[in-house]
């Protein structure tokens, strides 16, 4: 067994151990979907970073670094203020929210907020979740098998097999204290890995200089933050890479991060915490991106720079390192999605709808099975591959335009009503797949293509807003005092 190799087991080893102890925490659904709420400042800064950026990251990220240079900051950009937003606007108000109506979930809390005896809004923020969710855990298997058929050998669909198989096991057996604990233990390991590997580069090419000016040679418009592009061409550029700002506020599996912590009042500290981590991973992802183009000059697949360049500048044990915190990447956010996923199944649908008596013992079993069922489902959409990037750009879209308007309106416009609630989530999912699955920007070069979160979310948001005041408000005095 060479050492590539067994350094990767190693590292696997730790996941399962890390699956069994947390296993016997979870005494409750509350325990195995938020993990009670008793989650401190570390774990849940580091969980709800290193769920956020997957697969997409380590790889999307980086790939885009390696075809647009420079220009990739962009991206950076927007995804660096979408979390501070998301720490600084969100996260206190939705986390004492979320808590004085005892929600253990999205659909949960929606319904809550807006007295919805009827059930439409669950039904609907339920049957979203599970959609884009699922396409979500499908994107991060597609980068496992990615990684792991580059680094090994092996085809493909073996390679995902694999993936599935240890991302199903230590989320069904932990829950989320596993996903939360194994996030901290992944996300310490790849920030480590995304500031290492580019020093690594940048003395291998004699310098910062040096690689800018490699790269340079290869694409002069690498060198340019706008890929080359002026005036309008230019702002489309910057302004379509930027865009993933919106998507923050609907995503459920960073927000339950939030609904997890033991104290709200320990917020700031988890917000210094997972910016500091965010800003770093983001610039060392692509500065990884403009090292591979530097050394590498061309490759079939972009976004498969990061492992080809580690086993290049980095001796055989470490690269297997490098190897497991791409994988960690990829299953910190996979896990964190299976558990929302499993809590719209279980908790929204099966116990609030049809078994409001059941025993803690029968829901977190359902969990597990619900868990399994989702994450195949998940597998078979996987064997289809494609470009993470623009795989991620779709799910996450989905998810912000379905709720990033909504849940912005519901912590901070007291006005908005259930009726709103419904058409801005029919309307941001409806507008997203139709503007990304339809061709309305097919014809455009595809780093000019606006992602399809971006009209979804006006759109979504102007629907809320026109619907509400001309519908009854809800009585939120326990809310807004």
């Amino acid at each position: 067994m060479n050492i590539l190799m067994l350094a990767f087991i190693m590292y696997l080893i730790i996941l399962v151990v890390i699956g069994i102890w947390s296993s016997k925490l979870n005494k409750t659904l509350d325990d195995f979907l938020i993990a009670g709420r008793k989650l401190g400042t570390w774990p849940v800064a580091i969980s709800a970073e290193a769920s956020d950026m997957s697969g997409w990251l380590v790889m999307g990220l980086p790939g885009r670094g390696f075809m647009y240079g420079v220009g990739a900051i962009w991206v950076a950009i927007g995804t660096a203020f979408g979390t501070l937003f998301n720490w600084s606007v969100i996260a206190k108000r939705f986390r004492r929210f979320t808590e004085r109506l005892r929600s253990l979930t999205i659909p949960d809390f929606l319904e809550d907020r807006y007295q919805d005896d009827t059930h439409l809004i669950r039904g609907f923020a339920t049957s979203i979740i599970t959609i884009f969710m699922v396409a979500y855990v499908s994107v991060q298997l597609v980068a496992s098998g990615k990684i792991l058929s580059e680094t090994f050998g092996w085809d493909y669909t073996s390679a995902l097999i694999l993936g599935f198989a240890i991302i199903t096991f230590y989320t069904l057996m932990g829950g989320f204290f596993a996903v939360a604990w194994t996030d901290v233990f992944q996300g310490l390991l790849i920030v480590a890995i995304l500031v290492v590997l580019p020093i690594a580069g940048i003395i291998k090419l004699g310098g910062i200089g040096e690689v800018f000016s490699a790269a340079g040679q290869v694409d002069s418009n690498t060198l340019s933050p706008g890929f080359g592009y002026g005036g309008l061409l230019f702002l489309l550029f910057a302004f379509a890479s930027i865009s993933w700002i919106f998507g923050y506020p609907g995503q459920p599996h960073i927000l339950t991060r939030y609904m997890a912590i033991k104290d709200e009042k320990k917020l700031w500290n988890s917000t210094l915490i997972g910016m500091t981590w965010v800003i770093i991973s983001l610039w060392g992802a692509v500065l990884i991106g403009i090292i591979g183009l530097a050394m590498f000059k061309g490759l079939p697949d972009p976004e498969k720079v990061m492992p080809l360049l580690a086993m290049e500048l980095l001796p055989e044990w470490a690269a297997g390192v490098v190897i497991a915190a791409i994988t960690a990447a990829i299953m910190s956010t996979a896990d964190s999605q299976l558990l929302v996923a499993t809590s719209s199944v279980v908790e929204d649908v099966y116990h609030k709808l049809i078994n409001p008596k059941a025993d803690q013992k029968r829901l977190v079993l359902l969990s597990r099975v619900s868990v399994l069922l989702l994450s195949a489902v998940a597998f078979i959409l996987a064997l289809q591959g494609g470009v993470i990037y623009f795989l991620v750009a779709f799910a996450w879209g989905g998810l912000a335009a379905s709720f990033g308007p909504l849940i912005i309106l519901s912590l901070w416009w007291k006005r908005t009503t259930k009726w709103g609630a419904i058409a801005g989530m029919i309307s941001g999912t409806a507008t997203v797949i139709i503007w990304d699955k339809f061709g309305i920007v097919a014809s455009m070069a595809p780093e000019l293509v606006v992602p399809g979160m971006l009209p979804a979310f006006f759109v979504s948001l102007s629907i809320i807003i026109v619907v509400s005041l001309c519908s009854s408000p809800p009585n939120t005095q326990h809310l807004f005092p």
